[in-house]
């Protein structure tokens, strides 16, 4: 059986929900014939991330890992392309740090082109009937700090995981409850969130190759 590793993000910047938590729970193993599915949650917190990744693709060994993390203010998915060696996070992480322009790792590369098709899966996830398209890059956050730390421990490791990450927008339900009076930022059901993943996830699992710069 193939192995697929999800992961997804606890709550930050003051919301109690991250949407990215509630569509791997959706996400169901009968939608994904011959393979095992295996959740993590993990802190948004970069210096945890980058302990714990290492290890946990180690142990997992996935034939393919989809990362998941919220993009507040989207109004479709957005398919990452690159991961950047920076960590300048303009706010806080949950750990309470904020690094101004630091490299995730001082010997690795600039950036990663992740070793999946985000074309095809941004394709894979309209074909459910869902908006998706194709960022260049994840900012320089805690989820680009997953993405490098990922694709560095998968090259570090000299595994053959596929990696893929997908920023989600809010779910409809937690939008509506943003309080009164603010404007109401974009949203999409959890149910099609949880679809457009699966398509995307889906397609992923085809041949990948890892890319560094």
């Amino acid at each position: 059986m193939k192995k697929i590793l999800f992961t997804a993000f606890e709550p930050f910047a003051g919301r109690k929900e991250n949407p990215s938590l509630h569509v791997m729970a959706a996400l169901k193993a009968s939608a994904f014939p011959g393979c095992r599915l295996y959740r993590e949650r993990l802190p948004v917190a970069g210096a945890a991330v980058e302990r714990r990744l290492p290890a946990l693709l180690a142990k997992v060994n996935p034939d393919l890992m989809v990362s998941l993390g919220l993009a507040a203010g989207e109004a479709s998915l957005r398919v990452e392309r690159f991961a950047l060696n920076i960590k300048d996070y303009g706010i806080k992480d949950n750990a309470g740090r904020s690094p101004e322009g630091e490299p995730v790792d001082p010997k690795g590369p600039a950036a990663y082109l992740v070793n999946t098709d985000p074309a095809a899966m941004a394709a894979a996830a309209r074909r459910a009937g869902i908006p998706a398209y194709v960022s260049n890059h994840a900012g320089a956050y805690v989820c680009n700090n997953l993405m490098y730390a990922a694709m560095r421990a998968i090259e570090l490791g000299g595994l053959k995981t596929r990696f893929a990450f997908i920023h989600l927008p809010l779910t409809t339900a937690m939008a509506a409850a943003e309080k009164p009076g603010r404007a109401v930022p974009p949203s999409l059901p959890l149910a099609d969130l949880a679809l457009a993943v699966q398509y995307a996830a889906k397609s992923a699992l085809g041949k990948g190759t890892l890319f560094t710069i």
